[in-house]
């Protein structure tokens, strides 16, 4: 498996893997099918450009993450990985890979968003270290 970091020139990666992921999973994110299959080309090019960008490639797409600043820190979003590869580790392998690119780029918090319900994700984040935040379906992990 390879984790890729998307680029504005591989905007249609991100595309495709993100309209997997929703129409797979509609009901874990905070957005729809419909509405980003009408992004135009240049949102998707926008929302590549964005923060940061991961995609595991096995050797085609599995599993995305993004991250992007917030006045409270890195803020985790976009996590999915395709039925086929849960519990394989990779959803660790990708938060694993915004935690340290969040070291190196000088980030102190990330924070994330996760239903309570969703109690696999809410494991995997607590594994890694990140604890509950003080707003509600939020955690947050304390970079060193």
């Amino acid at each position: 498996m390879q984790i890729h970091q998307v680029t504005p020139g591989d905007w249609e990666l991100w595309r495709d893997t993100r309209l997997d992921a929703l129409a797979s999973d509609p009901e874990e994110f905070g957005s729809t099918l419909a509405r980003e299959q009408r992004y135009s080309d240049n949102d998707w090019r926008a929302r590549a450009a964005e923060g940061l960008k991961l995609v595991a490639l096995d050797p085609r797409p599995v599993a995305l993450v993004a991250a992007t600043a917030e006045p409270r820190g890195l803020y985790l979003y976009s996590m999915w990985v395709r039925d086929s590869h849960r519990g394989r580790g990779v959803g660790e392998t990708l938060v694993r890979t915004v935690l340290t690119w969040a070291a190196e780029e000088g980030w102190r918090v990330v924070r994330l968003r996760v239903y309570d319900h969703n109690v696999p994700a809410r494991r995997l984040y607590g594994r890694l270290g990140f604890v509950d935040a003080e707003e509600p379906e939020h955690m947050e992990f304390r970079v060193s």
